[in-house]
């Protein structure tokens, strides 16, 4: 390759990047205050043959996008602070890796599992989303996406969307399945909040002090 041309083609890579970036939602002024409220934002969505689940769901986090995008992309780790996760974890399969979760639900109900399939979106100006998709599991369909955007002039703190597209394969009315998943969103940004700052604490405390650093 030309030398002249690498210049060009890094740029146009570069461009390319930054064209499609992942998109910011439209909010309305009430939104905008319920959330600079530290609110939840809560909007139904009407799933995929209208059957189970759909909602898109967003609240801010107090931390810039790089300290919050692992915590919501490293889904192995969902078990330690997601609300009713029993166990999680990552597998690799035919060559690609799968993200396994398993939701605790009051008895007689069976627990819900999946394996899915995920799709990682990392935007140089600090947007990001993984999608997923049902690979196998006691849904009829398991699909959504967790996006991170920077919130902010400064961009200390970042916007969290959640969409869920979900339908469990279960004999309940999806009504009930519709006010649970509702519900139990306020928890779920709690959650995240709650893990982001534990992890800024441990690092905090794992790193030296300047006047040990000068020893």
């Amino acid at each position: 390759m030309s030398s002249r041309l690498a210049p060009a083609i890094a740029l146009l890579a570069c461009a390319a990047a930054w064209a499609d970036p992942v998109a910011f939602p439209s909010l309305t002024a009430e939104e905008r205050q319920l959330l600079e409220r530290r609110g939840v934002v809560v909007r139904d969505r009407t799933p995929t043959d209208n059957r189970g689940i759909g909602a898109e769901s967003m609240a801010l986090v107090e931390a810039p996008t790089s300290e919050v995008w692992p915590v919501v992309r490293d889904c192995e780790h969902f078990s330690r602070f997601m609300p009713n996760t029993k166990s999680s974890a990552r597998k690799e399969e035919n060559g690609e890796s799968l993200c396994f979760d398993e939701i605790a639900l009051p008895f007689p109900l069976p627990n819900l599992w999946a394996d899915t399939r995920s799709k990682v979106t990392e935007e140089p100006q600090g947007h990001f989303m993984r999608s997923w998709s049902l690979v196998r599991g006691n849904y009829n369909r398991d699909s959504g996406a967790w996006k991170v955007l920077p919130w902010g002039a400064d961009g200390k703190q970042s916007l969290v969307v959640y969409i869920i597209d979900s339908d469990p394969a279960m004999v309940l009315p999806d009504a009930i399945l519709r006010a649970a998943q509702t519900g139990s969103l306020p928890e779920v940004f709690k959650s995240i909040r709650k893990r982001v700052y534990g992890l800024r604490a441990a690092a905090g405390s794992a790193a030296p002090s300047s006047s040990t650093a000068q020893r």
